[in-house]
């Protein structure tokens, strides 16, 4: 059985915070139009499931 410390669950903690941050670095200071907006709320998205899914690891385990 893999414990709750196991580094990797935290290494995809921290992959999917880096995501949703470059996600919200896409919204807010490149070029505003609505696919750009569109863009980044994808990948803050994607990066939260992410991070997520790395929360839920730890505490199954």
């Amino acid at each position: 059985m893999v414990n709750a410390n196991n580094p990797s669950h935290y290494k995809i903690i921290i992959l999917g915070v880096f995501i949703g941050l470059f996600g919200i670095y896409v919204k807010q200071f490149v070029y505003h139009s609505m696919l750009v907006d569109m863009i980044g709320w994808a990948i803050t998205i994607i990066g939260a499931a992410i991070a997520i899914s790395g929360v839920m690891r730890v505490l199954k385990d």
